[in-house]
């Protein structure tokens, strides 16, 4: 017995340390995380922020009011939105939050607008369900098409309408045409412009979070990975095929210009070696980027060019149907 014992406590043990590194997989990256207040955070913020530094976050709350664009700047790995910011104070506090090339997560839904998902205002209902329409995406937290409780009590929901590529992943039960989690790859189409790095609206309005269910934290973990570039399983998908594309592209970059970093998009129908080089206006190649052989997908990379002096630059893809080669600004 004293054996048996002794294994099942040797288990319990390797399962929880084994479990703690894949779950603090964000060990020195930085959240900031945008609240209506710091000096009184609501329960579900509180219940938000110990989930991201249980993933190994770093997190760095700050108020609508003291909130800048630059705070969002170099350092900072993800922007989360509370919904009890204020749309109006963000949207004046930071502008040019629609070209931010860092992956945001928004759950205020009056800031969809201002995002670049729709061109009008998100809402809300009540509710303690959702439903999930496509399971065949890692937001959807391996979660099967159906619907499932994400509260235990009543709560207000945030949703959208969102336009051009937008990932739908759930709905409003009694309303599909209201979504409550959708995302946008880097590069793809919003209603207004391109998304400059992930973005993810999500449902979770001022205080889901102090009432959420094992599925609503599922898919909150879903949506974090999902915009930090990994899957749900916490494998890199950094440059993860999305699509099965019809011909080969090289999409513009984004922010251009830009300052230090940009997102470059391309598309190959079918596998093939890719080289993605980087060119100085002398004809120099400052960077490679990819270079080996890929499957049909489109494919994300971020070029951080923070060592380089201001000017005109080149990137070119290179695969066995030719090459294709787009212009962008560094301007310090």
């Amino acid at each position: 017995m004293k054996k048996r014992k002794f294994s099942w406590v040797v288990f319990i043990s390797l399962f929880m340390l084994l479990s703690g590194i894949l779950f603090a997989q964000f060990e020195e990256s930085v959240a900031l995380f945008v609240v209506a207040s710091t000096d009184a955070p609501n329960d579900a913020e509180y219940a938000i922020v110990s989930r991201l530094e249980e993933m190994g976050f770093d997190v760095e709350m700050v108020s609508q009011d003291n909130v800048t664009i630059e705070m969002a700047g170099d350092g900072i790995a993800l922007v989360l939105i509370s919904a009890t910011c204020s749309s109006g104070t963000v949207d004046a506090n930071m502008p040019g939050l629609i070209d931010l090339a860092v992956p945001v997560i928004n759950w205020e839904p009056f800031l969809y607008d201002t995002m670049g998902f729709q061109a009008l205002d998100g809402g809300e209902f009540n509710s303690t369900d959702l439903e999930i329409v496509n399971a065949d995406h890692p937001l959807a937290a391996g979660l099967e098409e159906g619907i499932y409780t994400i509260a235990t009590v009543d709560k207000g929901l945030s949703y959208g309408m969102p336009e051009g590529d937008a990932i739908i992943i759930a709905s409003n039960v009694d309303d599909p045409s209201q979504i409550v989690l959708f995302g946008y790859e880097a590069g793809t189409e919003m209603a207004s412009e391109h998304a400059p790095a992930r973005r993810v609206g999500t449902f979770l309005l001022n205080d889901v979070a102090d009432a959420m269910t094992e599925e609503g934290w599922m898919l909150f973990d879903a949506s974090v990975k999902w915009a930090m570039s990994f899957d749900e399983s916490g494998t890199s998908v950094e440059n993860f095929a999305t699509e099965h594309p019809s011909e080969y592209r090289l999409g513009n970059n984004y922010p251009n210009p830009f300052n230090p970093a940009t997102t470059i998009v391309y598309s190959i129908p079918a596998q093939t070696g890719v080289c993605l080089t980087v060119w100085n206006s002398r004809g120099e190649r400052v960077a490679t980027l990819a270079d080996e052989m890929k499957p049909a997908g489109t494919y994300t990379i971020r070029f951080n060019a923070s060592d380089m002096p201001s000017g005109l630059y080149y990137y070119s893809l290179e695969s066995g149907r030719g090459s294709l080669t787009k212009k962008m600004l560094l301007l310090r």
